[in-house]
């Protein structure tokens, strides 16, 4: 048996340390690496998407989580040694859906996989490999506020005693008294399983408690009030993917979010690793968090400041008393190197703002360059002696071996297979890169920065807010107003990917290069205060800094910004871009275009639940079926149809006609090129944001769930209609009002646009504004289902209600649209 806690993983060590095992999403496939030799012992078929692994102490299986199908591939190890290694998949076991991590007990008794489109933990006999029932945590005490909410469970921990499970829940929901788009808004949980390894029967296996993880304060200010003094802000703990147990403590990485404004990098999103006490008592409790970005202040010297983009694993050196422990930031491609004492407790290995950290992806580094980069790491392993650290990089397949004695990358192991160069899986997987990374290389020659450019000092990237391209739940104020990140799965239809939806809650995107703006302006530092050329001759000046973001001067001068950049009224699709040049491969792949082509092409849609006719206590189809003539019956499809199950679809070249665009103000001389400001009399103070008003929908959501506004719904937890705040001189505006109403009587501005439904129980919550956090929710707004009260109303019995949130919680890639 392990002689310690065990934990979820993309990437274990066999307890005897002489092999690796590493699962490869991409190509369906897990590699077995001998480790005196770092060479690829074998790489075994799985199912399809493995994200998590784990192996037995005995070294006789291999268990392999397949999130995109709902299984678990049960690899036997026919012999272990060297000489005549023999492994291959004996049995595939239907789990649940999105089965994204994989633990064994430290007893090597028992499996547990964590379904999180599921919300329940399979668990199978390691003595038969066969399931002995689910933990159903949905309808579990850990499911706090709210049964009906999901909760999606992630990362999962066992004590080394082997009778306690912890899991995480994957997004935050509000906590008592909360509300969204506040940063302390919100709280995660970890659930406490009861487990009984000795046991076949599932009704010893229970969760009993959940432990709320609350905001805590991230390190850095900003101008909240207006009154030019810089402001503690706070951020909650969110996308809490893995947890780990050392001593009487769980560690639990994850990327924290600040979502009150003003919008800027240094104020979103957070690296930050959360703590709870009390591990294996009846009384876990929150100790707080420690935020890496505060390390990353002021660099050891001879190394670039690089913040420490999206903290998504953790492991430690040691299991008691002083050592180190070593985080992955998966969007910075780093790992962020800290101390550990005997009682646990997390600090820098420098002062109180600098801590070491190992660059997996430095282009100067022949070690860590070219076919040695590491991109895009998900999880690490480190050896019993706590020595060697071998590291899981996704968008590189590989896995880069670090020597932990000189904190040092001396070896990297191709595991996945390279897209044939020029193809459209090259392209697409640079897409990726650009996606998952808050730095990127580019090719030159230029005199401006061909690295570092897709965030400030490697801030966030695009997955800091959207992972794997779906939606992190939460509720951002935005220059807009209160919008939540949308899920990218809804953006082209996964049966005709030419087909396009309007984009955003207002219209205010028609095309994915627009989102150059959120990199420049949210992820970047923003305008240069000093205007500099922008075109030949050198007449034309722009404040766009020449040093970050992925579109250059439409000359095709590298060292220079584009003069303009804007969405509506000029098409962004087809300007000139940086560009990459993948590793083993002499393509040159225009940056920008690969980021929408990989949206476009590989973010799949989420596996909704499973069906009682798939897995035994799945979802009851005659409810699906039942649901699905009441969507009919109360037609849902008049806004919600198509392959992208919403009305919203883009139909027309960028840019639309002139006469398409509207905005809500009157910006006089200031109007946007294009813009179709009026000059009638203007209610209110809303922001001068462009939109497209013939895709807006009214449902009379706005300020929907806003406390004394007169539209309550559920808790009333909904964001008020405000935009995000300025800085101007370090001073924070006061806010304007949000895009969603007509404030100028033209009767263009009611309403926003419908949301794709594809995948919908995956990203809560929903609304624009986060006022329902479930479906059941939002199918009790009369106003919505019956869009003002033009249509019928056949949803007044409350039964009838849970079967049509039955059907929209399986709307997935193979659901026919009407």
């Amino acid at each position: 048996m392990f002689d310690g806690p065990t934990s979820s993983s993309p990437i274990v060590l066999s307890l005897d340390g002489r092999l690796t095992w590493v699962v490869n999403p991409r190509d369906d496939t897990v590699s077995v690496i001998r480790n005196d030799k770092h060479q690829v012992l074998k790489t075994i078929a799985v199912g399809d998407e493995p994200r998590a692994i784990a192996v037995d102490p005995d070294n006789k299986f291999a268990y392999v989580a397949n999130a995109a199908g709902s299984s678990l591939s049960i690899i036997k190890i026919d012999n272990a040694t060297f000489g005549g290694f023999k492994a291959a998949v004996t049995k595939t076991v239907t789990t649940g859906a999105e089965p994204w991590n994989v633990v064994i007990s430290p007893d090597g008794k028992r499996v547990f996989v964590a379904n999180s489109g599921q919300d329940t933990i399979t668990v199978v006999d390691t003595a038969t490999n066969a399931s002995i029932g689910r933990v159903d945590v949905r309808n579990s005490v850990c499911n706090v506020g709210d049964r009906n909410r999901h909760f999606q469970p992630r990362g999962m921990a066992i004590t080394a005693d082997s009778r306690q499970l912890y899991v995480t829940r994957f997004l935050s929901f509000t906590r008592t008294n909360g509300r969204q788009a506040l940063d302390s808004g919100k709280e995660g949980v970890v659930c406490r399983v009861s487990i009984d390894t000795a046991s076949t029967k599932i009704a010893d296996y229970r969760a009993v408690e959940a432990t709320p993880l609350g905001a805590s304060r991230t390190g850095f200010k900003i101008d909240s009030t207006g009154d030019g003094v810089p402001d503690e802000t706070l951020a909650f703990p969110n996308q809490m993917q893995s947890i780990v147990i050392r001593g009487s403590r769980a560690y639990l990485p994850n990327i924290a979010a600040s979502p009150q404004g003003p919008v800027q990098f240094a104020n979103s999103t957070q690296a930050f690793v959360n703590i709870v006490d009390g591990v294996g008592t009846g009384n876990l409790t929150d100790f707080g968090a420690l935020n890496l970005n505060v390390g990353a202040r002021d660099p050891e010297p001879g190394k670039t400041k690089l913040f420490f983009a999206n903290a998504w694993a953790i492991a430690f050196t040691n299991q008691s008393g002083d050592g180190n422990a070593y985080a992955v930031s998966s969007g910075s491609d780093l790992l962020v190197k800290l101390n550990v004492d005997a009682a646990g407790n997390l600090s820098f290995t420098g002062d109180a703002d600098t801590t070491r950290y190992i660059d997996l992806n430095d282009p100067a580094n022949p070690e860590t360059s070219g076919l040695n980069a590491g991109k895009n790491p998900l999880g690490l392993a480190i050896t019993r002696n706590g020595k060697v650290a071998y590291v899981a990089n996704f968008v590189s397949g590989n896995v880069s071996k670090v020597d932990l004695t000189t904190d040092t990358v001396v070896d990297v192991i191709q595991t996945a297979s390279r897209p044939t160069p020029g193809s459209d899986a090259e392209i697409n997987l640079t897409g990726a890169e650009m996606f998952f990374s808050s730095r990127g290389n580019f090719v030159g020659p230029a005199s401006v920065a061909l690295h570092d450019r897709l965030s400030s000092e490697g801030w966030q990237n695009c997955a800091s807010c959207h992972f794997d391209g779906w939606s992190d739940g939460v509720i951002w104020s935005f220059p807009s107003g209160p919008r939540k990140s949308v899920n990218l799965a809804g953006t082209f239809n996964p049966r005709n990917r030419q087909q396009q939806k309007i984009l955003n809650y207002s219209g205010i995107f028609d095309e994915v290069e627009d989102f150059e703006l959120n990199i420049r302006n949210v992820s970047g530092p923003g305008a240069v205060a000093t205007p500099g050329p922008c075109a030949n001759p050198n007449t034309a000046t722009s404040t766009f800094d020449p040093n970050h973001g992925l579109m250059i001067a439409d000359t095709g001068n590298k060292n220079r910004p584009p003069c303009v950049i804007v969405p509506l009224a000029k098409r962004n699709v087809g300007r000139r871009e940086m560009t990459v040049n993948p590793a083993g491969s002499s393509s040159q792949i225009k940056a920008l275009t690969a980021l929408k082509e990989w949206v476009q092409n590989a973010v799949r849609v989420p596996t909704p639940p499973l069906t009682d006719a798939q897995v035994a206590g799945g979802v009851p189809a005659a409810d699906i079926a039942a649901g699905r003539a009441l969507y009919a019956a109360q037609r849902c499809a008049t806004c919600h149809n198509g392959g992208i199950w919403s009305r919203a679809l883009k139909n027309f070249p960028s840019p639309p006609p002139t006469s398409a665009i509207a905005c809500e103000r009157d910006l006089g001389a200031a109007a946007p090129v294009g813009s179709a400001c009026t000059t009638a009399n203007v209610t209110g103070n809303p922001v001068g944001v462009q939109f497209l008003p013939a895709f807006l929908k009214d449902i009379d959501s706005f300020n929907l769930g806003v406390a004394g506004k007169g539209n309550g719904i559920g808790k009333n937890v909904g964001a008020p209609e405000k935009a995000a705040p300025n800085i101007v001189a370090g001073v924070s505006q006061p806010p304007q009002d949000a895009l969603g109403i007509d404030y100028n009587g033209d009767g263009k501005g009611a309403g926003y646009v419908p949301p794709a439904l594809l995948g919908a129980f995956a990203t809560p919550p929903y609304y624009h504004n986060g006022a329902c956090e479930t479906l059941a929710c939002v199918v009790s707004d009369v106003d919505h289902r019956t869009a003002k009260g033009t249509i019928p109303d056949v949803l007044g019995d409350l039964a009838d209600r849970k079967k049509l949130v039955r059907f929209l919680e399986s709307i997935g890639t193979q659901t026919q649209p009407f």
